[in-house]
């Protein structure tokens, strides 16, 4: 599948001297960085390509990460791209979503939830339950909601922890 990104702003593989940078990283370690990404970093990676979610993004273009979402992260970011854009658009990401990361079915987390209510808002709770549950090191989001969780990072604070040059903006 062509990069999504790529399609939109000409920028298909813009991401090659990240990946190179990162190469003698990721062959130490033998495993990709594994990361749950809230639905504001696929929506600002779209709309504002120079900024840290786009740089994320592409670190998963590049598999040097693993994306892990949520059924509510796919619904959000269907939602917005319905609304602002085209159901085609919309489609051709819920597609990219699924191809590209590791989905946590509501399901699979909803005995767990009752644990986590209280700790973060209600809304919050599915993409909270996901990274406890699953020993996710980080979730990355630019929600301010996950301010008080502590595997919580800003896309800007993601990108600086990859050693990757940071935009200006702090998604």
């Amino acid at each position: 599948m062509q990069n999504l990104y790529g399609v939109r702003y000409g920028l298909i593989h813009r991401a090659r001297s990240v990946q190179n940078r990162l190469q003698g990283i990721y062959s130490r370690l033998r495993m990709k960085y594994r990361a749950f990404l809230d639905s504001n970093v696929f929506i600002y990676a779209f709309e504002f390509p120079d900024s840290n979610s786009s740089k994320i993004i592409d670190l998963l273009n590049d598999k040097i990460i693993e994306a892990v979402i949520s059924e509510l992260v796919i619904a959000e970011v269907y939602r917005y791209f319905r609304r602002f854009h085209e159901k085609r658009l919309a489609d051709t990401f819920r597609k990219y979503l699924y191809d590209s990361c590791t989905v946590v079915l509501t399901k699979d987390v909803e005995y767990a939830m009752s644990r986590y209510r209280g700790q973060i808002k209600e809304r919050d709770l599915e993409q909270l339950t996901v990274v406890k549950e699953y020993g996710i090191k980080y979730v990355i989001s630019y929600d301010r909601d996950f301010d008080n969780v502590e595997e919580h990072k800003t896309p800007k604070q993601y990108v600086e922890l990859m050693g990757l040059n940071t935009s200006d903006v702090e998604y």
